[in-house]
């Protein structure tokens, strides 16, 4: 399993964002893309409904940075919801049928044949997508454990799973699957927490270029982590053992942005909390503090930092982030 350290070379990236060529979104592709260069971003995805944006045609205003990237995308959106990621053309959507698992082989199948990779997108959202309809799709390496849509279940309800426990249920099933963040944004031109904006779940990306290329495969090994507000400093994923450490200063940087809304919770205590976890969804270690390290005791194991805040009226408000996971048997 790759490691990822001091040294590593992290690139900051939103996989899921869209453009009025959807319809119900705000802002134009040029807008949005500028939005995410000028507040810092290395790669973006257009991932637009049924809809190929060509990133030559997206023309930025004043001077361009060498490390911002349009990364060739599309949201297949039919029964499920698909980023189709280093595209070259557009992805069909129009496949029918009763069985989910094959509409989403499907999709897997032709985004491949247009040079790319799938991203499941919010598994739990209008229709949960069962477990028993992804295991049986080849070839789909990635899902998102958070979509910042304020609509989207991430933390399940007293009748839905979390995408958490979909993760580790996956996982449980033998399927290798790394957990991405993203916006899935529609909104630029109107601001408030329980608006559709940017800028509240992202990947960070290790790689040694800052091609489109070169960011997909790294996301493919897994080669990254999450976040929804927490920023590291150290990831080292080894064949059987995680390391981390949260890197103050940033999360800090992250967490006074406008942008930027924690999770509400009723109870916690304030801090930072690292939890390791096993097959079952099995918490095996959990740490309070801003660095930890554990070994896997079974199939797999994966790493999540929650830091929770008290705000001045009293609010509790939680952000995370999460490794992606190490493998003990052979996967």
């Amino acid at each position: 399993m790759p490691a990822l350290g001091y040294a590593a070379k992290w690139y900051k990236g939103n996989t899921h964002v869209h453009t009025v060529i959807c319809g119900h979104a705000d802002s134009t592709p040029e807008f949005v893309a500028q939005w995410y260069h000028d507040r810092g971003y290395n790669f973006l995805v257009l991932s637009e409904h049924n809809h190929f944006i060509d990133p030559s045609i997206i023309k930025l205003k004043g001077d361009v940075r060498d490390d911002f990237l349009l990364v060739p995308g599309e949201e297949i959106t039919g029964p499920i919801h698909f980023t189709a990621m280093n595209i070259s053309r557009l992805v069909p959507w129009q496949f029918k049928d009763k069985n989910r698992s094959r509409v989403m082989q499907n999709y897997v199948d032709e985004t491949e044949k247009a040079g790319g990779t799938n991203i499941l997108n919010h598994p739990i959202y209008s229709r949960t997508v069962q477990v028993h309809e992804i295991t049986p799709v080849k070839n789909l390496y990635m899902f998102e454990l958070y979509n910042a849509h304020p609509g989207v279940r991430n933390f399940g309800t007293a009748h839905l799973p979390t995408t958490e426990q979909l993760w580790d249920a996956l996982l449980e099933k033998g399927m290798t699957m790394w957990g991405v963040s993203s916006d899935d944004a529609h909104k630029l031109q109107k601001w408030g927490e329980k608006e559709n904006n940017p800028g509240r779940g992202w990947v960070m990306v290790k790689s040694d270029d800052l091609t489109s290329d070169a960011i997909t495969k790294a996301m493919l090994r897994g080669d990254f982590y999450s976040s929804s507000g927490v920023m590291l400093n150290k990831l080292v994923r080894s064949s059987s053992k995680i390391e981390i450490s949260v890197n103050e200063d940033e999360t800090a940087c992250e967490l006074a942005s406008e942008f930027l809304f924690g999770r509400p919770v009723r109870k916690g205590k304030p801090g930072t909390f690292i939890e390791f976890t096993g097959p079952g969804g099995e918490v095996v270690k959990a740490v309070e503090g801003l660095s930890a390290s554990c070994e896997a005791k079974g199939a797999y194991l994966r790493a999540k930092v929650t830091h929770r805040v008290k705000t001045e009226d009293g609010k509790l408000l939680e952000y995370y982030a999460w490794s992606q996971p190490v493998f003990t048997d052979g996967r």
